[in-house]
This record gives structure tokens, C-alpha cells and sequence, in this order.
């Protein structure tokens, strides 16, 4: 697994700052902002787990711990990714073997976790009643991860039924009825229809990882390497799939991508954002920019620095968060762009910060 790789190869609210220079940490900084961003700190995989820090959009403050708050106890693993669907939240625990539910505004927790069929859960997908996650099971074998599947779940009874897809699937988009899923240990998407449960396959040039739909409704697929399967480097980059024929348009070359393929886009869907290379000491990590019309990669980075571990667009008005995280045991940091790469604010996160989810507090 990526991120349980990356920690091992690397080895009471947070702190309030003085009212007269610095911004304030209030307890209640969410109760009266409409527009958050939730931060998912990974934590330590072998040491911290993870919580979640709230960024105040409209004062520009952070709040932390803030699951505890809610739930007067400690979270118990560490979060893979979290999705927001239908003013609930889902936390994908990949070492924990659950999913944790939890009310979307006050990330109280009400009902036990779902953990029966859940191994390794990775990225969620969810149309009408029924959620799709990819789970890499149990790994005898990291070069081919064979026991992996989907985990299909009734949203209302949280029962869980299994799909089997070897291969470790990962990011997982759904369109017109069918679950497209990268596959982390070789270079096919997985395609799932979900009234037969039939599964194809769309071969790309290099691991394809994540997914966005642009605004004519092709799907694009981040390409990368991985360890356990290398490609060269002219094989990756972004492929363009459509999904009527599920074959592949186009492919457009990023030597540099990220191996945890990590892309999103723009309000209009004309633009893709891609990140480069993952956190390293002293190495250079990018934000690149795609223009989805004419499909062309930006000849420079947008926003360049160092220890990027994940970002997201702001929805509402393209502002780029970027998390960053120097280690596994010092607190990261979030810096929000706007969609001109122009430094907006700064603040500091937990540790190590991996996922941004936004939401709308409706009063």
C-alpha cells in the first residue's frame, strides 16, 4: 500500500496564537462559517492516527482535532480518503478495516462503523442508494494484490457484498451505469457494469490511478508508475476515455506525475490540475495545469514547492489547496492558491495532511 510504503520508508485543541498578531484558533470557528474545508491529517501509520482540522474559508482560520471534539474520543486508524455524499461523510480506514460514518457538518459519529466485508478500503463512489469501494483485501502478494475487489454497500442496511477485481483497484468514478476503476498493479482500467456486475477492461500506456469527467463528459485517467509495476516514463501522463465506447482518444504526456496519480479540475471542467512528484527531502514537487479543450499540458508549473501530499480545487471558486507534509511526525502545512497560483493564505495542519473535502454549512 502507498501510503503504508511511504510511512514506513520515512520512518486540547491545536495550539491557540496570540490574539494581537496572529489569527485566532476559536473552539467554534465552523458554528458560524457556510463554506469549510475539512483536512484528513493522515497521522503515522505506525505511530498517530488520524484527525481532521476545519479551514474557516470566510476568516481564514483553523480549527483542529476536531473529530474528537465531536466524538470526546480519539479517531483509532487512519483515513485513506473521505467522501461527502448526501450531507453524510464516509472515512475510508485502510488500516483500521472500516468505514466510519459521520454526520457532514458536525462529524459526530451515531452509528457504528462499517466494517464487515471492508479490507483495506481505498476510494469511494456512490450513485442512489448504493456506495462502491475499492478495498485491496488481504495482500499475500504486492506485485498483483490478488484478493482485492469492490465493496458494493446498501447505504440504508450498510450491508456489504464483494465484486472481486484483483489487481488493487483505487480511484473509482461512476458513469452512465458503469464503475471505472484504476488498477495499481497493472496498466488497465477496470470497467464494472452495475446492473450485470460484468467486468472489462480498457488497456491505457502506464497504472492508471484517478479520475475526473470533463465538461463533455469524457473520462480522464491519471497515469503513473509504481514500484511494483514500473513503466517508462514517456508512457505517463493523462488518458481521455470515452465512456460511450470506453476506448482511448487521447493521451497527453506528464513525465513528472505523481505515483499516487492525484488530479482534480476546475468549475467548468475545462481544466485539469495534476500533481507532480510526492513529498521527498529536498525534492521539488509541482502542480501542473491541463486544458481539457485542447488537450495540452501546461509548459510550466502552476504552483511549485517542496513536500506536496495531496490537494483539491475549491468548487466555488478554484482555489487550489495544497497540503503539505515534511514527515511522519511533525504537523504539515496548508497553503490555499488561487487559480493564478498567487500564495492567498497559510496555515498549519496536523499531521501529515492528505485530503481536502469541501462543504456548504446551509443555516
Amino acid at each position: 500500500m502507498k501510503r503504508i510504503r511511504f510511512q514506513i520508508l520515512l520512518i486540547a485543541l491545536g495550539a491557540l496564537f496570540l490574539a494581537s498578531c496572529e489569527k485566532n484558533e476559536d473552539k467554534d470557528t465552523k458554528s458560524n462559517a457556510t463554506n469549510i474545508a475539512y483536512i484528513v491529517n493522515y497521522g503515522s501509520y505506525s505511530g498517530s492516527k488520524s484527525e481532521i482540522s476545519i479551514y474557516n474559508m470566510e476568516d481564514q482560520t483553523i480549527t483542529h482535532n476536531a473529530y474528537k471534539t465531536a466524538n470526546s474520543i480519539d479517531f483509532n486508524s487512519n483515513i485513506q480518503s473521505m467522501v461527502i455524499y448526501n450531507d453524510i461523510a464516509y472515512l475510508m480506514s485502510n488500516d483500521g478495516d472500516k468505514i466510519d460514518i459521520v454526520d457532514a457538518e458536525t462529524l459526530l459519529e451515531t452509528i457504528n462503523p462499517i466494517s464487515t466485508n471492508i479490507i483495506k478500503p481505498r476510494y469511494f463512489a456512490a450513485t442512489g442508494n448504493t456506495a462502491y469501494v475499492s478495498c485491496w483485501g488481504n495482500v499475500d502478494d504486492w506485485s498483483t494484490i490478488p484478493n482485492s475487489y469492490i465493496a458494493k454497500i446498501n447505504l440504508t442496511t450498510k450491508t456489504v457484498t464483494k465484486i472481486p477485481l484483483p489487481g488493487g483497484p483505487e480511484g473509482v468514478i461512476i458513469v452512465n451505469n458503469k464503475l471505472y476503476a484504476g488498477l495499481t498493479t497493472t496498466n488497465k482500467v477496470a470497467v464494472v457494469d452495475l446492473t450485470t456486475e460484468a467486468i472489462s477492461y480498457i488497456q491505457v500506456s502506464a497504472v492508471p490511478q484517478q479520475f475526473v469527467q470533463d465538461a463533455n463528459n469524457s473520462i480522464w485517467v491519471s497515469l503513473t508508475s509504481q514500484y511494483s509495476s514500473p513503466f517508462p516514463a514517456e508512457s505517463l501522463g493523462l488518458a481521455v476515455i470515452n465512456p460511450q465506447t470506453n476506448t482511448v482518444t487521447n493521451k497527453i504526456d506528464f513525465t513528472g506525475i505523481g505515483s499516487s496519480g492525484y488530479i482534480h479540475q476546475s468549475s467548468d471542467k475545462k481544466t485539469i490540475y495534476v500533481m507532480g512528484s510526492e513529498p521527498w527531502p529536498g525534492t521539488t514537487t509541482t502542480i501542473y495545469t491541463v486544458n481539457t479543450v485542447d488537450k495540452t499540458l501546461s509548459s510550466t508549473a502552476l504552483i511549485s514547492g517542496e513536500n506536496f501530499y495531496g490537494f483539491n480545487v475549491n468548487p466555488e471558486n478554484d482555489n487550489i489547496y495544497v497540503l503539505i507534509s515534511p514527515n511522519a511526525t511533525t504537523n504539515g502545512t496548508l497553503k490555499v492558491y488561487d487559480k493564478l497560483g498567487i500564495l492567498l493564505d497559510e496555515e498549519t495542519t496536523g499531521i501529515s495532511p492528505q485530503c481536502v473535502v469541501f462543504y456548504n454549512i446551509i443555516k
